[in-house]
């Protein structure tokens, strides 16, 4: 199960960070490569339903949560360095994503967890579940670092 679950990740991570240069960074130059049509239209769709909070009864398993949290957040830094080695996310945007996932796995330890309260603790509760993503609990249940 673990496999399909990091596959899964991976590729909702791409999703992701491929959607910042269109939406949030598209007038830095250079110009980020831009995707076809109907791949960008995918990938829109597929970052729309990431973006949602897809099962909300879970009992908060702290183990659990820290790992899914920390492994969605590696993998995004990891595609968003290959995205902009690739041309297809601008170094302006990639810096100004970075420093915060970065911060967020300075933070997520099963310790923070155990001691979470409030919209942090509902952040590792919908991480318990393998399948939320950490970019929908992030969404849901925002909290600073």
């Amino acid at each position: 199960m673990a496999p399909r679950r990091r596959r899964r990740h991976a590729f909702a991570a791409i999703a992701c960070l491929l959607l910042l240069p269109a939406s949030a960074y598209g007038q830095d130059t250079p110009t980020p490569r831009t995707l076809p049509a109907d791949v960008q239209a995918d990938v829109d769709a597929i970052a729309a339903q990431l973006a949602r909070v897809g099962d909300t009864d879970v009992a908060l398993a702290c183990d659990k949560a820290v790992d899914n949290a920390r492994y969605g957040v590696e993998t995004m830094l990891e595609v968003g360095e290959r995205n902009l080695l690739g041309g297809y996310m601008t170094q302006a945007a990639y810096d100004a994503v970075t420093p915060s996932l970065r911060s967020l796995l300075d933070v997520l330890t099963v310790q923070d967890c155990e001691a979470a309260h409030g919209p942090r603790r509902d952040f590792y509760q919908c991480m318990s579940s393998d399948h939320n993503h950490v970019v929908a609990c992030g969404k849901a249940h925002p909290f600073d670092p």
